[in-house]
């Protein structure tokens, strides 16, 4: 066994581990994959360290012993016929053959099994439509994406009773979801993707007793109006919520401000989340709705795209480029300007009120 070999070996199993797959082998199936003699006797003994170091187990397997089956028989059933050629061993004369089997210690992978998608403030989100396209014609199974929305959200971001109403609303749909998923024996636990004022509302559902109930799968947030101290480890050990990926713009000059207009906002989606249970990964070049150009949404949920990654991929070694770790020592905006700030937000909602009634009834 020679360096070079060893290295390649090694990396076929890093993989493996990363993405979840693969995990149970024989050894002639690991020998095909890195392209080795399925007699390699240095192959088998790097795959018996890895039973040694208790990163892999080694398991017996039996096969069917007629050559033109030859199949590894299915783990629990009896050795004494095969399911698949429906030969009885015995009368046969013959006995299924142990083969040793290789299974990787690790999480595997998971579906995509369906997604509630979430749009921001002052937009129709037609990236919702997309997004809804894209993982129709990427997924070789089918994923339901239940598109929200709530309409043109202009002025109301600036006054908080709005939002609640806004909340009541997504959380009082979300329920009705989940339970029409079950009568179709999907999940109960949606994953999630929202944007901008879309994160705000979503945190008010998690925040809200009346919909303490829900629960969800693995959420992405993209160009965050959430605080960054918002308590998402409590969330997540909870049960409440599986795992939080923040996706950040590098280039987002809309969520900075958002703390002096919008109550209860925060720059989530430019300092990350402290929580540790998270994780923040920047995009240097992403404006505010970068994430949903047509180029970086077709990315993002492409085969090893971020996104995918994410939502299929066991988290323990994941470690997408561009993660970072949120600056501990972030304090908001001192109160007084923020509440000064506020102020004349709330302000110019009434001032424009009515125009905007017009507005909704015109172009609702």
């Amino acid at each position: 066994m020679n360096s070079a070999q060893s290295h390649r070996w090694q990396a076929e199993i890093e993989r493996r581990l990363s993405q979840g797959v693969d995990l149970e082998f024989t050894l002639a199936h690991f020998a095909r994959a890195v392209e080795a003699p399925p007699d390699d006797v240095g192959l088998q003994r790097f795959l018996d360290s890895l039973v040694g170091t208790e990163t892999a187990e080694r398991l017996e397997a039996y096969r069917c012993p007629m050559a033109p089956c030859a199949r590894l028989l299915p783990a629990g059933m009896a050795n004494t016929v095969c399911p698949f050629c429906q030969t009885e061993f015995e009368q046969e004369g013959v006995a299924a053959e142990v083969e040793p089997v290789y299974r990787l210690v690790g999480e595997g992978s998971r579906d995509i099994r369906w997604v509630i998608v979430i749009h921001g403030m002052n937009s129709r989100a037609k990236w919702q439509e997309a997004f809804s396209w894209e993982i129709a014609n990427r997924l070789s199974y089918s994923a339901p994406v239940l598109i929200y929305k709530y309409g043109w959200a202009t002025i109301d971001v600036f006054a908080r009773w709005l939002h609640e109403r806004l909340a009541r609303r997504l959380g009082e749909r979300m329920r009705i979801a989940i339970q029409e998923a079950q009568k179709s024996r999907l999940p109960d636990r949606p994953d999630i993707i929202a944007h901008s004022f879309g994160t705000l509302l979503l945190s008010r559902v998690l925040e809200d007793p009346a919909f303490a109930d829900l629960k969800f799968g693995r959420i992405i947030t993209a160009g965050s109006i959430v605080r960054p101290d918002y308590d998402w480890d409590r969330l997540i050990a909870d049960g409440r919520v599986e795992a939080v990926l923040n996706h950040v713009g590098g280039q987002d000059r809309a969520v900075p401000f958002a703390q002096y207009a919008i109550p209860g906002a925060g720059p989530g989606g430019q300092v990350g989340y402290l929580a540790v249970s998270t994780l923040n990964v920047r995009a240097e070049d992403y404006g505010h709705s970068g994430f949903f150009l047509p180029e970086n949404l077709g990315t993002a949920i492409a085969r090893h795209g971020l996104w995918q990654a994410f939502l299929t991929r066991p988290l323990a070694r994941f470690r997408p480029v561009g993660a970072f770790v949120a600056d501990p020592n972030w304090r908001p905006a001192p109160l007084v300007v923020r509440l000064c700030t506020r102020t004349l937000a709330y302000g110019l909602f009434w001032v424009l009120a009515p125009f905007s009634w017009v507005r909704r009834k015109i172009d609702p």
